[in-house]
């Protein structure tokens, strides 16, 4: 019986560890304290995971060929995501994005929730989806930052 218990055991404290890593990460993000070299690490690893899927979950509306945009959201602990908006950004202008493009931004955010879960947070974390795709033959870029 005893020797049942040993993998139930090894996976809690393995879920337990990875997410107060998580957990850890979120809270170094905002922060502008030093954080140890493998936690950022883990934190880029990580917003890259979330990045690639809403990229693979995007695609330009046909005759749109510049996207550049920010879409603010917030991510609870379960990885789900909840107040999607358009960002008014100097590098990203909220008045230059159509109605079309701004609901293929949000689209590919909302159908690659839920992502990974950041771990043990008290409140939602805030996240930004930089689009960015400045002609036909290149592709949209995405990147996520922890806010």
């Amino acid at each position: 019986m005893k020797k049942n218990l040993l993998p139930v055991a090894t996976s809690l404290v393995c879920a337990l560890a990875m997410s107060t890593t998580l957990a850890t990460n979120a809270e170094c993000n905002k922060s502008s304290g030093s954080c140890g070299e493998s936690t950022k690490a883990d934190n880029k690893a990580y917003l890259e995971e979330i990045s690639n899927k809403i990229t693979k979950n995007y695609s330009v509306p046909s005759g749109f060929d510049v996207v550049k945009a920010k879409i603010g959201f917030d991510m609870d602990a379960n990885g789900n995501v909840n107040h999607l908006r358009l960002l008014d950004d100097e590098d990203a202008p909220a008045e230059g994005q159509s109605s079309v493009t701004r609901t293929a931004l949000i689209k590919a955010i909302k159908n690659s929730a839920p992502f990974p879960s950041p771990g043990s947070v008290k409140k939602p974390v805030r996240m930004v989806a930089s689009f960015d795709k400045t002609n036909s033959e290149k592709s949209v870029i995405c990147t996520v930052q922890m806010k």
